[in-house]
């Protein structure tokens, strides 16, 4: 015989709900820090993407500003030397640039050029290339002025006149899902 042993007490299920809460909020936090990360890891190859477009579109304005004392020096690169008509576009015909990528000066009444889906006048610039992504961007140069007074008292040359000043748009281009990035220039070389 069993001297005085003590009786069950008759399980309540206490042990399994705080266990199976537990859990549940284990699995809760473990997807909320899993969410986080992927919107982190999103955020990243945004920056990522924006920096690279970015140095695309860098890359082009400043080639075109190298290109811009070749072309003063080669007659007929500016629309202006080409002709008066050229030089300032009443039309609004977005197409008046030549094939350097110079274009006339737009009317203060038309769509500036790089809003307007018609201009075909973009010219690729240097590729771009960061891993496996490369990027060409295009850019073009306008005629803003051909006589911007400028002075200079440089020592090695002392300047006294008129200027040609040139705006300078780049941009990379455009693809969707993709950042874009459109930088623009004043670039003033003397007549």
């Amino acid at each position: 015989m069993i001297p005085n042993a003590p009786r069950s007490q008759p399980q309540r299920g206490a042990a399994l709900i705080v266990a199976l809460i537990l859990l549940l909020l284990i699995t809760i936090v473990g997807l909320s820090g899993l969410r986080t990360g992927q919107l982190e890891e999103r955020m990243s190859a945004n920056t990522y993407d924006r920096g690279l477009a970015f140095q695309a579109a860098e890359a082009a304005l400043r080639f075109a500003e190298n290109q811009i004392p070749n072309l003063r020096a080669t007659p007929n690169a500016i629309p202006a030397d080409l002709a008066a008509s050229l030089y300032t576009d009443n039309n609004c015909n977005a197409s008046t640039c030549n094939t350097n990528g110079v274009c006339a000066r737009p009317d203060a009444q038309c769509t500036e050029r790089w809003l307007d889906s018609s201009f075909n006048g973009w010219v690729n610039g240097p590729t771009v290339t960061s891993g496996s992504q490369s990027i060409t961007p295009q850019y073009f140069i306008e005629v803003a002025s051909r006589s911007t007074p400028c002075e200079s008292n440089i020592i090695v040359q002392d300047l006294s006149g008129t200027c040609t000043t040139f705006r300078v748009t780049a941009r990379n281009p455009v693809q969707d899902g993709r950042a874009q990035v459109l930088l623009q220039s004043t670039f003033v070389w003397p007549n």
